[in-house]
């Protein structure tokens, strides 16, 4: 049994203003994006997570007391569940451009493979 998280720093509610997120994907992927003034972070999923979720924080900030983290969940119940390959990215900006689609999804192609090169299994 197992439970994991993979986040990114909180964006920080600068004068009192909480990040603006967004949750959306397609076939492919999952992708939660935050934003903030001059601040912007994307977490792409693409194989192992169940879902994308945001969460405020208080006390963990530098510059705050309040922030917005995003984050991939995940949890498994079952007695050694199987292994699974988990994919995913994490995006950072230092501007107010707008994401592209290609930036959100910048891996192009996976292909797993029986036994690596190096003889390893997966």
């Amino acid at each position: 049994e197992h439970e994991l998280t993979l986040g990114c720093y909180g964006l920080p509610h600068l004068g009192g203003s909480a990040a603006v997120t967004k949750t959306f994907g397609d076939a492919r992927r999952k992708v939660i994006t935050a934003a903030i003034a001059g601040r912007r972070v994307a977490l792409v999923a693409y194989s192992g997570w169940d879902d994308l979720r945001a969460r405020v924080h208080s006390g963990r900030n530098a510059e705050t007391d309040e922030s917005t983290v995003i984050y991939a969940h995940r949890k498994r119940l079952a007695k050694n569940p199987a292994m699974e390959l988990m994919i995913s990215v994490l995006l950072h900006r230092t501007d107010d451009g707008a994401w592209t689609e290609e930036e959100l999804d910048p891996i192009r192609s996976i292909q797993i493979m029986d036994i690596t090169p190096s003889c390893s299994a997966l």
